[in-house]
């Protein structure tokens, strides 16, 4: 009897042992999620490839496996979007999208089996925490389908980040008053700052058709950060023609960095991959796109990392004493003196001491002479800069003379 007795307690005390464990793996696992849901917003993939192969599907289907785990913290949808093969030798888009958030919904792994049966070149993948527009109950509206009417260059968008939904249809009414109306949002009027970043990159590529898509791009998202006054910018995207895999690296959140990868890390490959985050425990072979960085990748080409904002790196550049810069350091107002020896073309531009571009003074024709050009200390918006070291570069058919300014506030 005392022997039952015994026994009896032994397994009320271990069941209780069970009990306390389970509640405090519970709270470290909801602290771990809590945490790791402050740190993400969104998480997306993207693939381009030649010719599929087994160890491609392989590494596709862990790689959706492990996107499909941070669905838990970003429990607002899913999608999928890829390219698929016609019996005419072109490409047409397919999209697939779910909720509930992708590890609770059984069509997720359905979807993906159905994309590797099916994907032709490359394709796109996309969990959601919505920040703006319709919010819970929908499915996920990445990624998006948008087509640039002008030059019908059709591609996949999907979107990291959170950008005032304000700023963009500003910048997209300043650039074409009625492109909104040839290329409607797919939510109105709540609308999805994501769905308006991928019509304000299909309205760059139709306003400039003169540009590669690579320089549209640049041009797109100078604009839209020279709006948001350089605060808080989460511009992170992959976007896919069938052709091209490109992936933007471009934030400025102090408080909530976000990060874009590549991989594998090799100076060419058959196929590239892009990520958020890693999605693998081969992290050696992750190459992190350095901020303010565009990639460009092609299947059996070398990885192209595109700037956004042009460098100028006063170190390599001999600085010129021969022209006349008064007063300097200045306050309101600087004078630059300057000689063309041979006419032809003259573009002189005014950089920060980060080496970004901040104001372009001329940008055209002149004479070989003396010139003369001043500075107000404002940037291409208007607005004043700050106290600082700043570099005047002027570049002319022949050469190219950098300048050292300080403004005093």
């Amino acid at each position: 009897m005392n022997k039952f007795i015994f026994l009896r307690q032994f397994y009320i005390k271990l069941n209780f042992a069970k009990l306390l464990l389970f509640i405090y793996l519970f709270i470290i696992v909801n602290s771990c999620i809590k945490k790791l849901d402050s740190e993400h917003e969104c998480r997306f993939w993207g693939v381009i490839f030649n010719e599929s192969s087994p160890e491609l599907e392989y590494i596709i289907s862990q790689h959706l496996d492990s996107l499909r785990i941070l669905g838990f913290n970003n429990p607002d949808g899913w999608g999928i979007g890829y390219f698929v093969a016609t019996n005419q030798g072109g490409n047409i888009p397919v999209i697939r999208r779910g909720e509930p958030s992708a590890p609770l919904d059984p069509r997720y792994p359905e979807r993906v089996a159905e994309m590797l049966r099916f994907i032709k070149g490359s394709g796109i993948a996309h969990v959601r925490k919505g920040s703006s527009g319709p919010v819970g109950g929908i499915p996920d509206p990445h990624p998006f389908l948008r087509c640039s009417k002008r030059r019908n260059f059709e591609f996949i968008f999907a979107h990291n980040g959170t950008i005032p939904v304000d700023h963009l249809m500003a910048l997209i009414i300043s650039i074409n008053p009625g492109y909104l109306n040839i290329n409607p949002p797919d939510y109105s009027p709540n609308f999805l700052d994501s769905d308006l970043y991928a019509i304000l990159i299909a309205e760059v590529i139709d306003t400039y058709y003169n540009l590669t898509i690579e320089e549209c791009i640049k041009t797109a998202i100078r604009k839209l950060d020279s709006i948001m006054e350089m605060k808080n910018e989460q511009f992170n995207f992959v976007m896919t023609d069938g052709q091209t895999l490109w992936a933007l690296n471009f934030t400025d959140n102090k408080d909530r960095p976000l990060t874009v990868y590549f991989y594998p890390a090799k100076d060419s490959s058959d196929f590239w991959i892009v990520a958020s985050q890693p999605l693998d425990t081969l992290n050696s072979l992750w190459v992190q796109i350095p901020n303010q960085t565009l990639v460009c990748l092609k299947p059996n080409s070398r990885p192209n990392l595109i700037p956004i904002y042009d460098k100028v790196n006063p170190e390599s550049v001999k600085l010129d004493s021969g022209f006349v810069i008064t007063p300097n350091p200045f306050l309101n107002l600087v004078k630059i003196e300057y000689t063309v020896t041979k006419s032809g073309m003259v573009k002189i531009m005014i950089y920060d001491g980060a080496g970004r571009l901040v104001k372009t003074l001329f940008n055209g024709f002149q004479s070989s002479n003396k010139h003369t050009i001043f500075w107000d200390g404002k940037d291409d918006l208007k607005r004043n800069l700050s106290s600082g070291v700043y570099f005047c570069n002027i570049k002319t058919d022949s050469e190219t003379t950098v300048l050292k300014l300080v403004l005093e506030r």
